[in-house]
């Protein structure tokens, strides 16, 4: 889908895995994440601002980043995927100093300190690289990401809305619009004809795709918003769903979403998507 090509060459992110050492406290990525924040704030409010709150108008700002827990691994645990999304390199600098900062500002109520003991580029995509080139290369199923049956699993919980009511049994064509939404809003597309020409382009495409039905269960989660100074519960559902026959013309933009989230709370590790091998050549 060229347009789909078009729109994923106007994003560029990185995404990196920070394996930490927490010697005296038991670091929770909300906690991470907060005494980064406030380290940012500390170092450049103009940083800050742009990668919490992105920029262009205000109906359309989306934060430039996600903090989110890295898959269980005991040989690099406690560690973090931090992703950047669309960050110049001036301010990514000012982001790896802050970073430097939070480590010495501590965490927990006697604010112990913690160091990022290794970082390793997981992902770049955009900045010097073709973008269908690198999610290909990502994509972690087969060899033909369009034809190759796979498994999509969002074990963080996903929160896409209509009419302000929570999705409990989203298909494909769900995930495929919301996705396509949040990819506009990153590049910056606005509301206009393109971006109606550009869902449509989705929704074509994802109907074209056979899939089973969603199979998952309600999960909420609870954060404490900064803004608010109060705890939000975040309602959703975690569960996955199969592609026989593949994603088709859709593998770009569900390769991009395994990186960028899909659905509310990004920011919070919320709608995050995982790509596998199906165990048996049938539908679970």
């Amino acid at each position: 889908m060229a347009q789909l090509e078009d729109i994923l060459g106007r994003i560029s992110f990185s995404a990196w895995r920070l394996l930490l050492e927490t010697p005296l406290v038991h670091a929770t990525t909300p906690m991470l994440r907060g005494v980064w924040g406030r380290a940012l704030k500390f170092l450049n409010e103009h940083a800050y601002a742009d990668v919490f709150q992105g920029g262009g108008a205000a109906s359309q700002r989306v934060p430039k980043y996600i903090i989110r827990p890295a898959p269980p691994d005991p040989i690099t645990a406690p560690a973090i995927d931090f992703i950047l999304v669309n960050v110049e390199p001036s301010t990514e600098t000012v982001l790896w100093q802050a970073w430097l900062m939070a480590c010495g500002m501590g965490l927990g109520a006697q604010r112990e300190p913690f160091r990022v003991r290794e970082k390793a580029l997981l992902i770049s995509v955009g900045r010097d690289t073709n973008a269908l080139d690198s999610l290909a290369c990502d994509w972690p199923v087969g060899e033909d990401p369009a034809r190759a049956a796979c498994k999509l699993t969002f074990p963080t919980p996903l929160r896409i809305l209509r009419k302000g009511k929570l999705l409990e049994d989203p298909s494909l064509l769900d995930l495929a619009v919301a996705g396509g939404r949040r990819l506009a809003h990153l590049a910056g597309l606005g509301r206009g004809t393109e971006y109606r020409h550009f869902q449509e382009r989705i929704r074509v495409a994802a109907v074209r795709v056979p899939s089973t039905a969603w199979h998952g269960e309600r999960a909420d989660l609870v954060r404490w918003s900064a803004a608010q100074k109060r705890e939000v519960k975040l309602y959703g559902v975690t569960g996955s769903m199969w592609l026989p026959h593949g994603p088709g013309e859709l593998w770009p933009l569900l390769a991009a979403l395994r990186w960028l989230h899909v659905g509310k709370g990004s920011v919070f590790g919320m709608g995050q998507l995982e790509v596998t091998q199906p165990v048996s050549g049938s539908p679970e």
